[in-house]
Protein backbone atom coordinates (compact mmCIF):
# COMPACT_ATOMS: atom_id res chain seq x y z
CA UNK A 1 0.00 0.00 0.00
CA UNK A 2 1.27 3.46 -0.84
CA UNK A 3 2.14 5.88 1.91
CA UNK A 4 -0.88 7.82 2.91
CA UNK A 5 -3.08 5.26 1.14
CA UNK A 6 -5.53 5.47 4.01
CA UNK A 7 -6.41 9.00 2.95
CA UNK A 8 -7.57 7.94 -0.55
CA UNK A 9 -10.84 6.51 0.65
CA UNK A 10 -12.40 9.91 1.39
CA UNK A 11 -11.96 11.45 -2.14
CA UNK A 12 -13.41 8.24 -3.54
CA UNK A 13 -16.56 8.71 -1.51
CA UNK A 14 -17.04 12.26 -2.86
CA UNK A 15 -16.36 11.10 -6.40
CA UNK A 16 -18.85 8.26 -6.00
CA UNK A 17 -21.63 10.65 -4.98
CA UNK A 18 -21.16 12.92 -8.04
CA UNK A 19 -20.52 10.23 -10.70
CA UNK A 20 -22.85 8.79 -13.28
CA UNK A 21 -24.06 5.20 -13.07
CA UNK A 22 -21.23 3.81 -15.23
CA UNK A 23 -18.65 5.82 -13.36
CA UNK A 24 -20.08 4.65 -10.01
CA UNK A 25 -19.37 1.06 -10.97
CA UNK A 26 -15.76 2.00 -11.77
CA UNK A 27 -15.39 3.86 -8.46
CA UNK A 28 -16.94 0.94 -6.54
CA UNK A 29 -14.34 -1.44 -7.93
CA UNK A 30 -11.56 0.94 -6.83
CA UNK A 31 -12.95 0.92 -3.30
CA UNK A 32 -12.97 -2.89 -3.17
CA UNK A 33 -9.33 -3.02 -4.22
CA UNK A 34 -8.43 -0.39 -1.60
CA UNK A 35 -10.17 -2.32 1.24
CA UNK A 36 -8.33 -5.50 0.31
CA UNK A 37 -5.01 -3.62 0.57
CA UNK A 38 -5.95 -2.24 4.01
CA UNK A 39 -6.87 -5.70 5.33
CA UNK A 40 -3.56 -7.16 4.14
CA UNK A 41 -1.56 -4.45 5.84
CA UNK A 42 -3.52 -4.88 9.09
CA UNK A 43 -2.70 -8.61 9.12
CA UNK A 44 1.02 -7.91 8.60
CA UNK A 45 1.03 -5.41 11.47
CA UNK A 46 -0.70 -7.92 13.74
CA UNK A 47 1.99 -10.51 12.99
CA UNK A 48 4.86 -8.08 13.53
CA UNK A 49 3.72 -6.41 16.77
CA UNK A 50 4.67 -8.43 19.93
CA UNK A 51 1.96 -9.20 22.47
CA UNK A 52 1.09 -6.41 24.86
CA UNK A 53 2.24 -8.51 27.79
CA UNK A 54 5.83 -7.96 26.56
CA UNK A 55 5.41 -4.26 27.20
CA UNK A 56 3.15 -4.26 30.30
CA UNK A 57 3.63 -5.74 33.77
CA UNK A 58 0.62 -6.92 35.77
CA UNK A 59 0.49 -7.32 39.55
CA UNK A 60 1.59 -10.80 40.87
CA UNK A 61 -1.18 -13.06 42.18
CA UNK A 62 -0.54 -15.81 44.80
CA UNK A 63 -2.10 -19.13 43.90
CA UNK A 64 -3.27 -21.35 46.78
CA UNK A 65 -0.78 -24.12 47.44
CA UNK A 66 -0.47 -27.25 49.55
CA UNK A 67 1.69 -27.51 52.66
CA UNK A 68 4.56 -29.99 52.28
CA UNK A 69 6.38 -32.11 54.87
CA UNK A 70 3.23 -31.91 56.96
CA UNK A 71 2.60 -34.02 60.03
CA UNK A 72 0.52 -34.19 63.20
CA UNK A 73 2.00 -35.85 66.28
CA UNK A 74 -0.05 -36.40 69.44
CA UNK A 75 1.38 -37.08 72.90
CA UNK A 76 -1.25 -39.65 73.89
CA UNK A 77 -3.21 -42.01 71.61
CA UNK A 78 -5.67 -43.25 74.23
CA UNK A 79 -9.33 -42.67 73.52
CA UNK A 80 -10.83 -39.87 75.67
CA UNK A 81 -7.38 -39.02 77.09
CA UNK A 82 -7.22 -35.49 78.49
CA UNK A 83 -4.50 -32.84 78.51
CA UNK A 84 -3.06 -34.17 75.25
CA UNK A 85 -0.53 -32.19 73.18
CA UNK A 86 -1.03 -31.92 69.39
CA UNK A 87 2.14 -30.94 67.50
CA UNK A 88 1.90 -29.73 63.89
CA UNK A 89 4.90 -29.49 61.53
CA UNK A 90 4.26 -27.76 58.20
CA UNK A 91 6.23 -26.26 55.30
CA UNK A 92 4.62 -23.41 53.35
CA UNK A 93 4.91 -23.25 49.56
CA UNK A 94 6.03 -19.62 49.68
CA UNK A 95 7.45 -17.12 52.13
CA UNK A 96 4.25 -15.07 52.10
CA UNK A 97 3.38 -13.73 55.56
CA UNK A 98 0.77 -15.82 57.35
CA UNK A 99 -1.96 -13.80 59.01
CA UNK A 100 -4.35 -16.58 60.02
CA UNK A 101 -4.44 -20.37 60.32
CA UNK A 102 -7.68 -22.32 60.70
CA UNK A 103 -7.79 -25.92 61.86
CA UNK A 104 -10.82 -28.20 61.74
CA UNK A 105 -10.64 -31.66 63.32
CA UNK A 106 -12.91 -34.06 61.45
CA UNK A 107 -13.81 -37.73 61.23
CA UNK A 108 -13.02 -37.81 57.48
CA UNK A 109 -10.34 -36.18 55.29
CA UNK A 110 -12.83 -34.52 52.92
CA UNK A 111 -16.46 -33.62 52.52
CA UNK A 112 -18.56 -32.12 55.28
CA UNK A 113 -16.56 -31.93 58.52
CA UNK A 114 -18.13 -34.02 61.27
CA UNK A 115 -16.69 -33.37 64.71
CA UNK A 116 -15.15 -36.46 66.35
CA UNK A 117 -17.20 -37.63 69.33
CA UNK A 118 -15.90 -36.26 72.60
CA UNK A 119 -13.05 -34.32 70.96
CA UNK A 120 -12.33 -30.87 72.38
CA UNK A 121 -9.57 -28.36 71.71
CA UNK A 122 -10.11 -26.88 75.14
CA UNK A 123 -9.30 -23.20 75.60
CA UNK A 124 -7.46 -23.69 73.06
CA UNK A 125 -3.83 -23.05 74.02
CA UNK A 126 -0.95 -22.55 71.58
CA UNK A 127 1.93 -23.52 73.84
CA UNK A 128 4.63 -22.76 71.27
CA UNK A 129 5.06 -22.03 67.55
CA UNK A 130 7.59 -20.82 64.98
CA UNK A 131 5.22 -18.77 62.80
CA UNK A 132 6.92 -15.53 61.73
CA UNK A 133 5.48 -12.36 63.16
CA UNK A 134 4.61 -11.08 66.63
CA UNK A 135 1.68 -11.62 68.97
CA UNK A 136 -1.01 -14.26 68.49
CA UNK A 137 -4.59 -14.78 69.46
CA UNK A 138 -5.97 -18.30 69.65
CA UNK A 139 -9.64 -19.20 69.75
CA UNK A 140 -12.25 -21.67 68.61
CA UNK A 141 -13.96 -21.00 65.30
CA UNK A 142 -17.55 -20.02 66.04
CA UNK A 143 -17.19 -21.75 69.40
CA UNK A 144 -16.90 -25.21 67.84
CA UNK A 145 -15.03 -27.71 70.04
CA UNK A 146 -13.34 -29.35 67.04
CA UNK A 147 -11.63 -26.17 65.83
CA UNK A 148 -8.74 -23.83 66.53
CA UNK A 149 -7.87 -20.50 64.92
CA UNK A 150 -4.53 -18.72 65.19
CA UNK A 151 -4.36 -15.04 64.21
CA UNK A 152 -0.96 -13.34 64.00
CA UNK A 153 -1.37 -9.72 65.09
CA UNK A 154 1.69 -8.49 63.18
CA UNK A 155 2.58 -11.06 60.49
CA UNK A 156 5.98 -11.19 58.81
CA UNK A 157 7.61 -12.93 55.87
CA UNK A 158 7.65 -16.64 56.73
CA UNK A 159 11.35 -17.41 57.10
CA UNK A 160 12.10 -20.25 57.10
CA UNK A 161 9.04 -21.58 55.31
CA UNK A 162 8.80 -24.59 57.62
CA UNK A 163 7.16 -23.93 60.98
CA UNK A 164 5.59 -25.72 63.92
CA UNK A 165 2.60 -25.28 66.20
CA UNK A 166 2.08 -27.04 69.54
CA UNK A 167 -1.39 -27.04 71.08
CA UNK A 168 -1.85 -28.28 74.64
CA UNK A 169 -4.80 -29.27 76.79
CA UNK A 170 -6.80 -31.15 74.13
CA UNK A 171 -9.14 -34.05 74.82
CA UNK A 172 -9.01 -37.00 72.43
CA UNK A 173 -12.11 -38.35 70.76
CA UNK A 174 -13.86 -41.10 72.71
CA UNK A 175 -14.30 -43.31 69.63
CA UNK A 176 -11.75 -46.10 69.82
CA UNK A 177 -9.54 -47.38 67.01
CA UNK A 178 -10.39 -44.47 64.71
CA UNK A 179 -8.47 -41.76 62.87
CA UNK A 180 -8.79 -38.06 63.43
CA UNK A 181 -8.16 -35.71 60.49
CA UNK A 182 -6.95 -32.14 60.89
CA UNK A 183 -7.78 -29.83 57.97
CA UNK A 184 -5.32 -26.94 58.09
CA UNK A 185 -5.62 -23.74 56.02
CA UNK A 186 -3.38 -20.67 56.11
CA UNK A 187 -4.39 -17.19 54.93
CA UNK A 188 -2.55 -14.01 54.04
CA UNK A 189 -5.43 -12.10 55.59
CA UNK A 190 -8.22 -12.86 58.04
CA UNK A 191 -9.80 -15.76 56.23
CA UNK A 192 -10.21 -14.63 52.62
CA UNK A 193 -7.03 -15.25 50.63
CA UNK A 194 -5.79 -18.83 50.99
CA UNK A 195 -2.05 -19.45 51.01
CA UNK A 196 -1.80 -23.21 51.72
CA UNK A 197 -3.94 -26.04 52.95
CA UNK A 198 -3.44 -29.68 53.90
CA UNK A 199 -5.11 -32.60 55.66
CA UNK A 200 -3.01 -34.43 58.27
CA UNK A 201 -4.12 -37.28 60.48
CA UNK A 202 -3.41 -39.25 63.62
CA UNK A 203 -4.87 -42.40 65.14
CA UNK A 204 -6.75 -42.84 68.39
CA UNK A 205 -6.59 -46.33 69.88
CA UNK A 206 -8.39 -47.85 72.86
CA UNK A 207 -8.73 -46.25 76.27
CA UNK A 208 -5.49 -48.02 77.22
CA UNK A 209 -3.80 -47.49 73.82
CA UNK A 210 -1.87 -50.74 74.31
CA UNK A 211 -2.37 -52.05 77.81
CA UNK A 212 0.90 -53.46 79.10
CA UNK A 213 1.31 -55.79 82.06
CA UNK A 214 4.54 -57.03 83.54
CA UNK A 215 5.27 -58.70 86.83
CA UNK A 216 8.49 -57.87 88.64
CA UNK A 217 9.28 -60.32 91.40
CA UNK A 218 10.19 -58.92 94.78
CA UNK A 219 13.83 -59.40 95.65
CA UNK A 220 15.14 -59.49 99.19
CA UNK A 221 18.15 -61.02 100.86
CA UNK A 222 19.44 -60.54 104.39
CA UNK A 223 22.92 -61.73 105.27
CA UNK A 224 24.89 -61.71 108.52
CA UNK A 225 28.69 -61.71 108.22
CA UNK A 226 31.27 -62.19 110.95
CA UNK A 227 33.74 -59.49 111.99
CA UNK A 228 37.23 -60.22 113.26
CA UNK A 229 38.78 -59.04 116.50
CA UNK A 230 40.88 -55.88 116.48
CA UNK A 231 38.40 -54.27 114.11
CA UNK A 232 36.08 -51.45 115.12
CA UNK A 233 32.35 -50.91 115.57
CA UNK A 234 30.97 -47.42 116.17
CA UNK A 235 34.32 -46.28 117.54
CA UNK A 236 34.90 -49.29 119.81
CA UNK A 237 37.61 -51.90 119.11
CA UNK A 238 36.40 -55.47 118.81
CA UNK A 239 38.01 -58.01 121.16
CA UNK A 240 36.52 -61.21 119.74
CA UNK A 241 35.89 -62.77 116.35
CA UNK A 242 32.26 -63.60 115.71
CA UNK A 243 30.75 -66.22 113.43
CA UNK A 244 27.71 -65.82 111.23
CA UNK A 245 25.45 -67.30 113.90
CA UNK A 246 27.24 -66.76 117.22
CA UNK A 247 28.74 -64.17 119.51
CA UNK A 248 31.39 -66.17 121.40
CA UNK A 249 32.39 -63.78 124.17
CA UNK A 250 34.49 -66.53 125.77
CA UNK A 251 35.75 -66.24 129.33
CA UNK A 252 34.95 -62.87 130.85
CA UNK A 253 37.28 -61.02 133.16
CA UNK A 254 35.90 -58.53 135.66
CA UNK A 255 36.11 -54.90 134.59
CA UNK A 256 37.20 -55.93 131.09
CA UNK A 257 34.60 -55.36 128.32
CA UNK A 258 34.23 -57.97 125.57
CA UNK A 259 33.17 -56.55 122.20
CA UNK A 260 32.05 -58.30 119.01
CA UNK A 261 30.37 -57.17 115.77
CA UNK A 262 28.50 -58.32 112.66
CA UNK A 263 28.01 -56.81 109.21
CA UNK A 264 24.35 -56.92 108.16
CA UNK A 265 23.74 -56.73 104.39
CA UNK A 266 20.34 -56.14 102.84
CA UNK A 267 19.61 -56.39 99.09
CA UNK A 268 16.11 -55.51 97.94
CA UNK A 269 14.16 -53.77 95.18
CA UNK A 270 11.60 -52.49 97.68
CA UNK A 271 10.79 -48.90 96.71
CA UNK A 272 10.29 -47.72 100.29
CA UNK A 273 13.37 -49.23 101.85
CA UNK A 274 13.56 -51.64 104.76
CA UNK A 275 14.08 -51.93 108.48
CA UNK A 276 16.07 -54.29 110.73
CA UNK A 277 15.05 -54.82 114.34
CA UNK A 278 16.70 -56.57 117.26
CA UNK A 279 15.30 -58.18 120.41
CA UNK A 280 16.30 -60.66 123.10
CA UNK A 281 14.23 -63.77 123.63
CA UNK A 282 14.29 -63.30 127.37
CA UNK A 283 14.88 -60.74 130.09
CA UNK A 284 17.48 -61.13 131.46
CA UNK A 285 19.08 -61.85 128.07
CA UNK A 286 21.91 -64.13 129.33
CA UNK A 287 21.32 -66.76 132.01
CA UNK A 288 22.87 -69.77 133.68
CA UNK A 289 20.25 -71.43 135.84
CA UNK A 290 19.17 -68.88 138.41
CA UNK A 291 22.02 -66.48 137.68
CA UNK A 292 22.03 -63.89 134.90
CA UNK A 293 23.69 -61.03 133.13
CA UNK A 294 21.33 -58.04 132.87
CA UNK A 295 20.54 -55.65 130.05
CA UNK A 296 22.66 -52.51 129.74
CA UNK A 297 21.17 -49.36 131.24
CA UNK A 298 21.07 -47.34 128.01
CA UNK A 299 17.90 -47.63 125.88
CA UNK A 300 17.17 -47.68 122.18
CA UNK A 301 15.47 -44.29 122.46
CA UNK A 302 18.33 -42.88 124.51
CA UNK A 303 21.54 -44.90 124.12
CA UNK A 304 24.48 -43.98 126.33
CA UNK A 305 28.22 -44.39 126.57
CA UNK A 306 29.18 -47.77 127.91
CA UNK A 307 29.72 -48.02 131.66
CA UNK A 308 30.81 -50.98 133.78
CA UNK A 309 28.27 -52.67 136.04
CA UNK A 310 28.29 -51.45 139.65
CA UNK A 311 25.96 -53.95 141.38
CA UNK A 312 27.06 -55.67 144.57
CA UNK A 313 24.31 -58.26 144.90
CA UNK A 314 24.68 -61.48 142.94
CA UNK A 315 23.24 -61.19 139.41
CA UNK A 316 21.76 -57.74 140.12
CA UNK A 317 23.52 -55.31 137.78
CA UNK A 318 26.76 -57.20 138.25
CA UNK A 319 26.93 -57.83 134.51
CA UNK A 320 25.64 -55.94 131.42
CA UNK A 321 24.87 -56.97 127.85
CA UNK A 322 24.06 -54.40 125.17
CA UNK A 323 24.19 -53.46 121.46
CA UNK A 324 25.10 -50.58 119.17
CA UNK A 325 24.65 -49.66 115.48
CA UNK A 326 26.56 -47.55 113.00
CA UNK A 327 23.32 -46.50 111.28
CA UNK A 328 23.06 -42.72 111.53
CA UNK A 329 19.66 -42.49 109.79
CA UNK A 330 17.24 -44.29 112.09
CA UNK A 331 13.58 -43.69 111.34
CA UNK A 332 12.19 -42.98 114.82
CA UNK A 333 13.32 -40.64 117.56
CA UNK A 334 16.70 -38.94 117.15
CA UNK A 335 17.96 -40.38 113.88
CA UNK A 336 21.67 -40.37 114.72
CA UNK A 337 21.35 -41.18 118.40
CA UNK A 338 23.84 -44.08 118.36
CA UNK A 339 26.46 -42.24 116.29
CA UNK A 340 26.13 -38.61 117.41
CA UNK A 341 28.83 -36.81 119.38
CA UNK A 342 31.61 -39.23 118.62
CA UNK A 343 29.43 -42.35 118.56
CA UNK A 344 30.11 -45.31 120.84
CA UNK A 345 26.58 -45.26 122.30
CA UNK A 346 24.94 -48.48 123.54
CA UNK A 347 21.50 -49.74 124.49
CA UNK A 348 20.20 -52.68 126.51
CA UNK A 349 18.01 -55.32 124.87
CA UNK A 350 14.25 -55.51 125.06
CA UNK A 351 12.03 -58.51 124.44
CA UNK A 352 10.15 -56.36 121.92
CA UNK A 353 11.71 -55.56 118.50
CA UNK A 354 13.66 -52.30 118.51
CA UNK A 355 15.08 -50.33 115.60
CA UNK A 356 18.61 -51.26 114.58
CA UNK A 357 18.76 -50.16 110.89
CA UNK A 358 16.25 -48.13 108.87
CA UNK A 359 15.92 -46.89 105.29
CA UNK A 360 12.93 -45.00 103.91
CA UNK A 361 13.91 -45.10 100.23
CA UNK A 362 15.01 -47.58 97.60
CA UNK A 363 18.58 -48.78 98.12
CA UNK A 364 19.30 -50.20 94.66
CA UNK A 365 20.26 -53.61 93.42
CA UNK A 366 23.69 -53.74 95.02
CA UNK A 367 22.23 -53.40 98.51
CA UNK A 368 23.96 -51.91 101.54
CA UNK A 369 25.86 -53.11 104.59
CA UNK A 370 25.65 -51.75 108.12
CA UNK A 371 27.84 -52.79 111.04
CA UNK A 372 26.28 -53.50 114.44
CA UNK A 373 28.04 -54.38 117.69
CA UNK A 374 27.60 -56.38 120.89
CA UNK A 375 29.23 -55.77 124.25
CA UNK A 376 29.21 -57.46 127.64
CA UNK A 377 31.03 -56.79 130.87
CA UNK A 378 30.90 -58.19 134.44
CA UNK A 379 32.32 -57.10 137.78
CA UNK A 380 33.75 -59.18 140.57
CA UNK A 381 30.32 -59.85 142.08
CA UNK A 382 29.05 -61.77 139.01
CA UNK A 383 28.60 -65.47 139.87
CA UNK A 384 30.60 -67.93 137.77
CA UNK A 385 28.84 -69.94 135.11
CA UNK A 386 28.24 -70.48 131.43
CA UNK A 387 25.75 -67.83 130.38
CA UNK A 388 23.78 -68.22 127.17
CA UNK A 389 20.95 -66.51 125.42
CA UNK A 390 19.51 -65.68 122.03
CA UNK A 391 19.00 -62.41 120.21
CA UNK A 392 16.78 -62.18 117.16
CA UNK A 393 17.34 -59.98 114.08
CA UNK A 394 14.41 -59.35 111.75
CA UNK A 395 14.70 -57.53 108.39
CA UNK A 396 11.52 -56.21 106.76
CA UNK A 397 11.32 -54.60 103.27
CA UNK A 398 8.67 -51.98 102.57
CA UNK A 399 7.23 -52.06 99.01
Amino acid sequence: MRAGGGKEIFPLLTEFQNATTVNKEIIFMKKIRLLKSLLAITLVIALLVPPLSNYMRFPSVYAAGTFTDASLTISDSRAAATNVTYDFALTATSSAAIKQIDIYFCTAPSGACSAPTGFNTGTPTLDSDTISGTDRTVSKISGQNNTARVVVTTPATQDPTDFTMSFTGLTNQSTTNASIYARVTSYSDTGTTVLDDIVVASAILTAESIYVTADVQSTFTFAVAAVNSSDTVNGETTTITTTEATIPFGTLTAATPSVGAHDLTVVTNATNGYAVTVKALADPPLVDGSENIDIFTGTNASPSTWSEPAGTASSVNTGFFGYTTEDGELGTGTTGRFTATGGNKWAGFSTSPEELIYRATEIGGSGETTRVGWQTEVNSYQPPGTYTGTIVLVATPTY
